[in-house]
């Protein structure tokens, strides 16, 4: 029996994607750092309008 060539099949090494809500002393300081910094563009934000 002949070989079907009309679909070009590729292997997929794709990974599943994989989420961690861990939050560690690290990540918190960053999370709170950009938090600040966040809250002082909005108060500039509001200032300027």
């Amino acid at each position: 029996m002949q070989n079907d060539y009309s679909t070009f099949k590729i292997p997929s090494f794709a990974r599943k994607e994989v989420y961690n809500f861990e939050v560690g002393d690290e990540i918190f300081a960053l999370y709170q750092e950009l938090n600040e910094i966040a809250e002082e563009i909005e108060k500039c934000r509001l200032r300027n309008c």
